[in-house]
């Protein structure tokens, strides 16, 4: 295993958080957690890019929502979604290990409309004339963001491009598909 890497993308008009994705390496696979922009709405979802480190197919699986409990319920890896019956189970220390990635992630990035004790955010966002949508990103992260163009972005040091490219061919959030 290796440093987790992020990626963001925000408009700071529309649908403001288009995509937040944290993702870790084990070995040939990628592990992660994102949510993003989709239909009006903001799903999240665990994901898992299988033998995307070597020649063969990779496989691309992702929860229901946040359920890791739940398994891998849905197969992205032909680009339409193809429910897995009876789901994969999650590795139960790669379980342990998103949960807390997740939790950690969204607690120094994220704050979601409805949090308590989010008064300070949403009154900092209206004084920059920016939207409180159901998910943002937290008001003192905002100047991480490279604003030089119209969707605004942020990337970890060491975040592999290739993950993304991979991810936006398939997944069901709306960034990417221009």
């Amino acid at each position: 295993m290796n440093t987790p890497q992020t990626f963001f993308a925000y408009t700071p008009r529309g649908a403001g958080l288009l995509c937040a994705v944290i993702c870790i390496e084990a070995g040939r696979d990628v592990y992660g957690w994102w949510v993003g922009h989709s239909e009006g709405a903001y799903p999240p979802a665990f994901f898992k890019l299988e033998n995307f480190f070597s020649a063969q197919m990779t496989s691309f699986f992702m929860t229901e929502g946040s359920d890791l409990y739940g398994g891998w319920t849905i197969d992205y890896s032909t680009g339409k979604p193809k429910r897995i019956d009876p789901p994969l189970p999650v590795e139960e220390e790669m379980c342990h290990l998103l949960e807390r990635l997740q939790g950690e992630f969204s607690a120094e990035w994220l704050f979601f409309d409805g949090d308590e004790g989010i008064e300070d955010e949403v009154e900092t966002y209206r004084h920059q004339d920016l939207p409180v949508l159901g998910v943002n990103i937290k008001s003192r992260k905002l100047n991480k963001l490279d604003k030089s163009d119209v969707v605004w972005t942020y990337r970890s040091k060491n975040f592999d491009q290739d993950i993304l490219d991979y991810l936006m061919q398939k997944w069901p959030l709306e960034y990417g598909k221009e």
